[in-house]
């Protein structure tokens, strides 16, 4: 009896273990500031994001007391964000759902600490790699400018080929890193900066060692596509593959239109040009569409409104698509596209036959196509 009682007795304490930790998973975020030397005896924190463009955004607001303030929120995935004690430079912080303690002095910007984001300390564990590499990077470029002075040629080839192998000595790093960190979003961040320096075909092989379950990160979205841009449109190769909105409210892909001719035309409610280029489309679809050629429209509207209303008003009678992202559409970067009006001409294959050629080009090929 007494064994069958510490049995339960030990169940119920494995239970309520279980509970515990559950109820103390970390949901949501909280950023606790305790900074010195802050301007007064109150001021406003302010927490900042960088939007696709580049602008900071306000996310929240605070009020500092006696240097101390608090964020709260909760993030699909960890990113980075932006603290701003009144008009202190931002202090950066990757926000992650768990608590985050930011201490130090506002005079004293590079000796903050944060601490409770392993996304930021995977981030800070990679950038100080990155300086001691850039630092014996600098160290060789000054060797190397002393050997060139004193004419020392045996000592300046060595240095120049030594020179030459940081970036890969950095990418071997940083592979490492991701190999035996494969969900790290600080990582992916840390991979995004490179970017800015290194071909992405050159991260390729690092992009591929994420794990999927951060793809959905903006980080691991953005290394992604930037990577899908390389694979350059051009005549004769696949085209990109998408899948979209239509305006009816249904959606359309690439492969709906296999074994047709299809020209892909991008345009906006908002383009004088487009407006006048729709009436030469008209003619070339009531001519050659029971001959086989289609017309997909994919705006670049960012208002679902003036989207319709401009397929009403120029009075377009073949399929209509957009994801109303303006700019950021991803098929538009798939495609290239830089300005619009802008077509591309697809054959029954799914490759590319013409890139944005001019009126008298596409009639031209399209007469060639049908024969008349």
């Amino acid at each position: 009896m007494y064994s069958i009682r510490s049995h339960i007795a030990v169940l119920c304490w494995l239970f309520l273990l279980l509970l515990f930790s559950s109820c103390n998973r970390n949901d949501s975020f909280s950023i606790h500031g305790n900074l010195r030397c802050v301007d007064g005896d109150a001021t406003i924190a302010y927490l900042l994001k960088m939007d696709k463009q580049g602008e900071m955004i306000v996310i929240d607001s605070t009020e500092v007391q006696s240097g101390e303030f608090q964020f709260k929120g909760r993030v699909e995935y960890p990113a980075m964000y932006y603290v701003q004690v009144g008009r202190r430079h931002p202090i950066d912080i990757f926000v992650e759902n768990s608590n985050i303690l930011i201490k130090g002095s506002v005079l004293l910007p590079d000796e903050i600490k944060i601490t409770g984001s392993r996304s930021f300390d995977e981030l800070r564990s990679l950038q100080n790699e990155f300086k001691k590499i850039q630092n014996k990077q600098n160290a060789t470029l000054i060797e190397l400018e002393n050997a060139r002075k004193h004419n020392n040629e045996e000592l300046e080839k060595r240095l120049e080929n030594s020179y030459r192998h940081y970036p890969d000595t950095l990418l071997l790093m940083t592979k490492k890193f991701v190999e035996n960190n494969p969900t790290s979003v600080g990582a992916a961040y840390f991979v995004c900066t490179l970017t800015q320096t290194l071909e992405i075909s050159k991260l390729k092989d690092i992009i591929k060692l994420f794990d999927s379950s951060i793809k959905n990160s903006e980080y691991v979205q953005f290394l992604n596509e930037e990577l899908m841009l390389t694979q350059k449109l051009s005549l004769d190769s696949p085209a990109p593959k998408f899948k979209l909105p239509t305006s009816t409210g249904d959606t359309v892909k690439l492969s709906d239109y296999e074994g047709r001719y299809l020209l892909i035309h991008f345009w906006a409610s908002w383009s004088e040009n487009c407006e006048e280029q729709n009436d030469d489309l008209k003619k070339l679809y009531n001519k050659y569409h029971e001959e086989g050629l289609e017309i997909l429209s994919i705006s670049l509207d960012k208002k679902k409104d003036e989207w319709l209303c401009g397929i009403e008003r120029d009075s377009m009678q073949w399929q209509q698509a957009s994801d109303l992202l303006y700019w950021e559409s991803p098929v538009s970067k798939y495609y290239r596209v830089q300005s619009i009006p802008y077509d591309v001409l697809i054959g029954p294959n799914g490759k590319v036959i013409s890139i944005n050629p001019k009126k008298y080009v596409l009639d031209a090929k399209i007469q060639e196509i049908f024969g008349f």
